[in-house]
């Protein structure tokens, strides 16, 4: 086990010698590892007694500045525990937390006990504040999210301790306290807080040096990339022998499909077919464009290499496969081999890169997403004091209310029914939200297979329990909106609001008929893209509606009903929040610095969520003047 409370200076000094020993390589001329005290940085930041990267000199755009092989990530799939995690169905942040544990358990027999030794006991996160400091949080969005959070931790220690159970030879080989609970909230913090989506196969996993830089929110100076679509089975580069079945498999099927659809066609009259034709390569156009668009998005804290989309990325590989063919016989076929060896070894490594140029003699900052103050102290234990993506939630019932108060008890009963039946558009996408949409999918899957492997402790006969079980998922699925910053409503709210408070005649015709919900809904949604940002960009309020309505999407009265909704929403949002009576007096730093920290961050969360409801008040209530 690790010797007790060894300083700060000898766990860097094993540190450093563990990233020799397993090859993870930085530029020691362009940058530096220091003790987090030696760091500053804004905002504030619970004590975590960890480290942090400064430069030596200026730095430049696209240097490379670490790189780190796949092989020292520590990921539940490349784990000696990966045959027990599929055999027993978990998966996602839970095995990666069993993984951390158990080589942890290892002590100095882990072959990560170089990295582990140089990690916090735990991040100081809300879920592990006493009852003092998660009072100063009351009203907040991280207060709510808390009590969530400890439901769910116990459902996924209750797996754990089962897993210990079954399998005591493998758990059992040492003194570790696999039945402490404090323990295992203790390794899901400091995984909440530094795990890395790396890649298709590896999922969020632990990246050593990639955790020692620390955030800033829309300034960071690096960006972590490396090859994200790999063998999804054994972590390859693509031309492996799972991929190869796969794709053997897929033209099969191809193959079937097409001799299937040509016997159909034969069938079909020729008027009839063209008109068919015609609509359903209107629906795989639209289809195809949805699809390219969500393969485009960035993994929560992780760059793609080189900037691109996954579609493009798989383009740019069969152009440079047939580039390569074409170039088999040229004089250049020896650069063709030398960039093919370049990519091999991106599949293989993580890169730490220069994203925004740096200069000498300041702290080096990653990204952890551009989330709002709530979701950064309630996943890592800090707030900044300038955070363009702010965002205050609001509930489902307060926004139905709205619906009721401005209309009527049956439009509300109704506008929820709409968004059952159109549940695909009202994704959460805004910055209030307490996990990313990844985790959230993948936390779906989780549960289902929790509820499958744990049917037999519920009494078949208990139907309360079973209702309230069908409670709790109904407010797991139900869609969020919010307030962002500056102060907008966010675009799925808007655009609901837009439908929901219409006549009767408006309401029903585009809520009865799936084929003009889907086509109206975005376009009311680009309209309030366009709006908010003409607002934002100072343009007077009857001349950013012309600008942003011109496909005549909306009314200006409409916008008026809305606007007056949206301040009133906000308004009572603001309200829950209430004055900063709550934090009291401020403690003393030199008596207790990690209560100060936690009464700072609290006290800028409320001052962050206050201004962006403030702002929002003050913007709607204007629109609403301007535009009823």
């Amino acid at each position: 086990m690790p010797d007790t409370n060894p300083s700060s200076s000898e766990k860097l000094r094993v540190l450093l010698q563990w990233f020799v020993e397993n090859k993870i390589a930085y530029n020691e001329e362009a940058i530096k590892i220091v003790e987090q005290q030696d760091t500053a940085s804004k905002g504030t930041a619970a004590l975590s007694h960890g480290f942090g990267v400064v430069s030596l000199r200026k730095l430049e755009g696209d240097e490379q500045l670490v790189v780190i092989p796949k092989s020292a990530v520590i990921s539940a799939a490349t784990s000696a525990l990966a045959n027990i995690f599929i055999d027993s169905d978990i998966g996602g942040n839970l095995a990666l937390c069993i993984t951390v544990m158990y080589e942890k358990s290892l002590g100095h027999e882990s072959p990560w006990y170089g990295y582990l030794q140089s990690l916090p006991e735990c991040a100081d996160i809300p879920l592990l504040w006493d009852a003092q400091s998660r009072s100063w949080l009351k009203g907040t969005d991280v207060g709510e999210w808390i009590d969530r959070d400890e439901a769910s931790l116990l459902e996924d220690f209750g797996v754990l301790k089962d897993l210990v159970a079954e399998y005591p030879a493998v758990f059992g080989g040492s003194n570790f306290k696999w039945d402490c609970f404090e323990s295992f909230v203790k390794i899901a913090s400091l995984v909440s807080s530094r795990a890395f989506s790396v890649d298709v196969h590896r999922d969020n996993s632990m990246v050593p040096f990639a955790d020692i830089f620390n955030h800033r929110t829309a300034k960071e100076n690096v960006h972590i990339v490396c090859e994200e679509m790999v063998c999804p089975v054994c972590g390859e580069a693509f031309g492996c022998e799972h991929m190869d079945a796969l794709e053997e498999m897929d033209s099969h099927e191809g193959a079937s499909k097409g001799e299937d659809e040509s016997e159909d066609n034969s069938e079909s009259e020729d008027d009839s077919e063209g008109e068919e034709d015609s609509e359903y390569d209107e629906d795989d156009d639209s289809s195809d464009s949805e699809s390219e668009d969500e393969l485009g998005e960035e993994l929560p804290l992780l760059v793609d290499l080189m900037g691109n989309t996954v579609a493009s990325e798989l383009q740019q590989d069969e152009d440079v496969e047939m580039e390569s063919v074409g170039d088999k016989n040229s004089e250049h076929s020896g650069e063709s081999d030398s960039d093919d060896d370049q990519d091999d070894e991106l599949v293989d490594t993580l890169e730490m890169v220069v994203f925004r140029p740096c200069k000498a003699n300041t702290e080096v900052f990653n990204t952890y997403g551009e989330h709002g103050s709530a979701y950064l102290l309630h996943r890592y234990g800090f707030c900044d004091t300038k955070n363009p993506f702010d965002s205050v939630s609001l509930s489902t019932e307060n926004v139905m209310q709205a619906f009721a108060l401005s209309v009527s008890e049956q439009r509300a009963i109704d506008v929820a029914a709409v968004i059952r039946r159109f549940e695909d558009l009202f994704e959460s996408r805004h910055r209030a939200c307490g996990q990313d949409e990844d985790e959230e999918e993948e936390e779906g899957e989780e549960e289902e297979d929790h509820e499958h492997d744990h049917d037999h402790d519920h009494d078949e006969g208990n139907n309360e329990d079973e209702e309230q079980d069908n409670q709790a998922d109904d407010d797991e699925n139900a869609p969020r909106f919010s307030i962002d910053a500056p102060g907008h409503p966010d675009l799925n709210l808007a655009a609901l609001l837009v439908l929901g408070l219409a006549d009767e005649e408006v309401f029903e015709k585009a809520s009865q008929s799936e084929q003009i919900f889907r086509h109206y809904f975005p376009v009311i949604r680009r309209f309030w893209t366009l709006f908010q940002y003409e607002l934002d960009n100072d343009t007077p309020v009857p001349a950013a509606f012309r600008k942003a309505n011109q496909e005549g999407a909306v009314r200006k009265a409409s916008v008026g009903t809305v606007s007056n909704v949206v301040y009133r929403l906000a308004e009572a949002r603001l309200q829950l929040l209430a004055d900063d009576s709550v934090l009291g007096e401020k403690p003393a730093a030199d008596s207790d610095p990690l209560m100060t920290s936690r009464w700072e961050s609290a006290k800028l969360l409320r001052s962050n969520e206050r201004k962006t409801l403030s702002q929002c008040i003050k913007t709607y209530k204007k629109i609403a003047t301007k535009l009823s």
